[in-house]
Parts: C-alpha cells; structure tokens; sequence
C-alpha cells in the first residue's frame, strides 16, 4: 500500500481491523491452552498488532487528514489501552502467563 493511496478512511478500517485481530487472537489463541509456542505466538501477535495501529495512529495526527479530533484522540486512547492490556496480560509477573512465557 503506497502512501499517496492512503486516505484517512481507509488508516481508520485499518486500525478498526487491527483492533478486531487483536481480539479475535487473544481469545482464539487463548483459549487453546498454556503451551509454550502459543502463549509467545499470542505475545507477539499482540505486540505487533499494537505496534501498527501506533504508527498508523501516529500517521492519522498529520494535518493533510482532516478528521475530527476527538476520534484521532479515541483511536489513539484505545491503541494505547490495547498496549496496556499486553503488558499487563503477559509482562506483569503478579498474573500468572509470565511463568509459561519465560520458562
């Protein structure tokens, strides 16, 4: 996808995907178990997810895209919420997945 092509309706479907993968994937691959390879391929999904939707978040804040602020602040507020969610799911050692991920 090339950068003259983007528009902002089409960086807001992106990030609203990004959003609904996300979901989708912590509870797909959540509720297949505590193995090892799953648990560390949910972490990175999840990193990775939260990593695009920051950039395209941070892309959306240009001035040549003209949509309200209030949903450029939304969208940012929730990418934001979703990375706190990661860290708190997988990095934080008082809930458990720690132990499984960094056996």
């Amino acid at each position: 996808m090339s950068k003259e092509k983007l528009s902002a309706k089409r960086i807001t479907i992106w990030i609203c995907v990004n959003y609904g993968i996300f979901v989708l994937g912590f509870f797909i691959l959540g509720s297949m178990g505590t193995d090892k390879f799953i648990v560390w391929g949910n972490f990175i999904l999840d990193v990775f997810l939260v990593a695009v939707s920051l950039a395209l978040n941070i892309l959306l804040f240009r001035t040549k895209y003209q949509t309200p602020l209030l949903g450029k602040i939304a969208l940012l507020l929730a990418t934001l919420c979703f990375g706190a969610f990661t860290y708190f799911a997988f990095l934080m050692p008082e809930n458990g997945l720690p132990p499984v991920l960094f056996y």
